[in-house]
């Protein structure tokens, strides 16, 4: 009895650890852009096991590196910038992994910009500096796409292929441009493989629509004006939030007198449908 226990206990233990680990890709993006003097930036990372690691320490002006994140649970990024124009000014950001997430983006851009935005004449400007965090996920199996036609165009409809997304989940479905409208983007197979990301005009004017509601549907199409498609196979992705924001958007979270900060964490899922456009017999 004593020994099935303790083979059970070991047999939890791994499954904890199993369940505790991950796969998914972080790009590091860093970039320092029309400040005068030598800046130097530090990122870095406390993971969920609560060891910490510097991903970026230098003072070189760009960066990009790809890091692997292993471990499911909350990560707490942190920046810190400093130059003799500004001092020293650092933020702090969180996300968390569950295991549905296949790629996450961290941004950390700093630039010389207008103190005041609605005055373009003025020659006052700051330092700022954009940290942001996407977190790109699978959608959800209760968010559905289906391929509807083909259109050419010659009838006053937007051209190329029109989709159907169906919300049968509790979660309202917000648009990348606009939170009421679904447009995507087509990938072209050739070769054996879906190639290029191939979208059209957007048009962030549009008169508002509702978001995609629990229980209901909505037409999707690539751009904000269709896309003519030649025959041959495709793949439409459409990236969705279950919060109201404009994909890579941010906000103002602090200003000092030498230095602003703005930021954003965000989540968007991929929603993709594979259609083929035939030929006209």
């Amino acid at each position: 009895m004593k020994r099935n226990r303790i083979l059970l206990l070991l047999f939890l233990a791994m499954m904890h650890f199993a369940t505790a680990k991950g796969q998914c890709d972080m790009l590091i993006d860093y970039a320092v852009e029309g400040i005068p003097s030598t800046a130097h930036g530090t990122l870095s990372m406390l993971l969920p096991d609560g060891k910490s690691t510097i991903l970026f320490d230098d003072t070189v002006r760009q960066m990009q590196k790809t890091i692997l994140l292993e471990q499911l649970g909350e990560y707490r990024l942190k920046t810190v910038f400093s130059c003799a124009q500004s001092g020293r000014d650092s933020l702090e950001r969180s996300f968390t992994l569950t295991g549905e997430e296949y790629k996450v983006e961290t941004s950390a851009h700093f630039r010389r910009e207008l103190r005041n935005y609605s005055d373009w004449k003025s020659k006052d400007s700051i330092n700022s500096g954009r940290f942001t965090i996407t977190i790109y996920s699978h959608p959800s199996p209760l968010v559905k796409i289906e391929f509807v036609r083909n259109s050419t165009g010659e009838n006053g409809e937007f051209p190329g292929p029109l989709f159907l997304v169906k919300n049968e989940s509790r979660d309202t479905l917000y648009g990348e441009w606009l939170p009421g409208y679904l447009w995507g983007t087509l990938s072209h197979w050739v070769d054996g493989k879906y190639e290029g990301n191939h979208g059209g005009q957007i048009c962030t004017t549009w008169a508002d629509e509702p978001p995609l509601y629990p229980n209901s549907e909505k037409p999707a199409w690539v751009a904000s004006f269709g896309r003519k498609t030649r025959p041959g196979k495709y793949r439409f992705n459409l990236y969705y939030s279950t919060e109201d924001d404009i994909k890579g958007s941010a906000v103002k979270v602090y200003e000092s007198k030498s230095f602003r900060w703005w930021s954003a964490v965000q989540n968007w899922h991929l929603l993709t449908c594979e259609f083929e456009v035939k030929p006209k017999e």
